[in-house]
């Protein structure tokens, strides 16, 4: 066997090095990349978690589909519109302390809670003789002011949020490209983001005060929220243009009667081939009604796409870090009472209900001792109803002679003066 030259020798542990430095650079590429946006971020809070969620979609669903009961209606109702209400002061807060360098995560979920209600509850009140002939409209019209401004709230603080490159942890190890491996214990990617040091929000107190940097949302980002929640307000404008406009003419009517009114939808328009403010209307109500069949499915698609998109954002592993489990009693709990709140509801209505079907039920023993006080009051009653009656003196001696008592003894001459009478 020849001897191997010490130039061959050479050549291989350079090739073999070269193969190998060629392997390394080709997994270094797979796991860093571009690296990953961050943002130092307070996590979610429990008043957005899991349970409250799904406890304000059931709230919604209720409200949309069981509208004609009223004692659902009622328990469902003022919980469904106190979330949103709650959210959006919560948003309007949350862009009036705005930190910089930081971002407070919950302006994921009163922007979920915000735009459904939002979506969900002016059509609802629209499209319903239930909610818009009741007086709490105005309660509504004030609530959709609220959202509104709210919604402006979070655009703005959407808009703030600015995110940054993170290539390499704390020891110099490139960062995974894929959000679920982040190494969040070991990676602060050159920002300032540590309890004491700084950011610092006067909503975060206490126990509430654990900020981290983590991944940037990728399944709903900020930008796309930022523009969702512009978009939502449009239809809330409109919803209060058109409610408002719709109490006006209630509490006209209401002030001024229908006389005039009628007068007035028979009055010819001006300028026109005979047509009156009547026919109109008319018109325009089956226009409305063409309208809401476009505009019934249209928005219960845009809620559908907003409650899909948003929870799983919520169950992404950038958003999830460190939120409540659903097994926590702030999750559940709420759960329990709605549905203890509902029982309460029902319990008058149920009781209402046995208390009118106990009258008309009648079993065994207590329906024949019914019939014998029936047969013994009318066998005891007629007598004393015929002696108040007039038949004893239409015949007999109430019609004859007027006799004292004892006359027939005193007077001989009785008889024939009956005769004669």
């Amino acid at each position: 066997m020849p001897a191997i030259s010490p130039a061959d020798l050479l050549g291989v542990l350079v090739n073999r090095d070269a193969l190998s430095n060629v392997s390394n650079a080709s997994q270094a590429g797979n796991v860093t990349g571009d690296g990953l946006q961050v943002v130092c971020a307070w996590p979610v809070s429990g008043q957005y978690g899991p349970g409250s969620r799904v406890l304000y979609y059931v709230l919604v669903a209720a409200c949309v589909w069981a509208r004609k009961a009223e004692w659902l209606r009622k328990a469902c109702l003022a919980a469904a519109l106190l979330f949103p209400a709650v959210a959006a002061i919560h948003g309007i807060v949350l862009a009036s302390v705005h930190v910089n360098g930081a971002v407070d995560m919950d302006v994921y979920g009163a922007f979920q809670l915000c735009s459904i209600g939002i979506l969900a509850a002016p059509l609802t009140v629209k499209l319903s003789r239930t909610y818009f002939n009741d007086p709490g409209r105005n309660t509504i019209f004030l609530w959709t002011v609220l959202v509104l401004a709210g919604l402006l709230s979070l655009t703005v603080e959407f808009y703030r949020v600015t995110t940054h490159d993170c290539t390499h942890d704390n020891f110099g190890n490139p960062i995974p490209n894929e959000p679920s491996s982040f190494p969040h214990d070991n990676a602060t990617c050159n920002l300032t983001c540590v309890i004491g040091a700084g950011p610092a929000s006067p909503m975060r107190k206490g126990a509430n005060n654990e900020i981290y940097v983590i991944p940037a949302p990728t399944k709903f980002t900020f930008n796309a929220a930022m523009l969702l929640a512009a978009a939502c307000c449009i239809p809330a404008i409109l919803s209060l243009i058109f409610t408002f406009d719709k109490i006006l003419e209630i509490n006209w009517k209401a002030r001024n009667g229908r006389v005039d009114e009628i007068a007035l939808m028979n009055q010819v328009i001006d300028g026109t081939n005979g047509a009156t403010e009547g026919k109109m209307k008319g018109v325009n109500s089956i226009v409305r009604r063409f309208l809401s069949v476009i505009e019934i499915p249209v928005f219960a698609g845009a809620v559908l796409a907003i409650l899909v998109i948003g929870e799983a954002n919520f169950f992404s592993a950038q958003v999830r870090y460190e939120t409540e489990p659903m097994a926590s009693i702030g999750q559940w709990s709420p759960i329990a009472g709605t549905f203890l709140a509902a029982l309460g509801s029902l319990y008058p209505t149920a009781l209402d209900r046995t208390k009118t079907m106990s009258t008309f039920r009648d079993f065994g023993n207590r329906r024949r001792v019914a019939r014998f006080m029936h047969q013994a009051g009318d066998y005891l009653g007629a007598a004393a109803h015929d002696r108040l009656g007039l038949s004893q003196f239409d015949r007999g001696r109430a019609r004859g002679y007027p006799e004292i008592p004892g006359e027939r003894h005193r007077n001989a001459d009785l008889e024939r003066t009956r005769s004669q009478y």
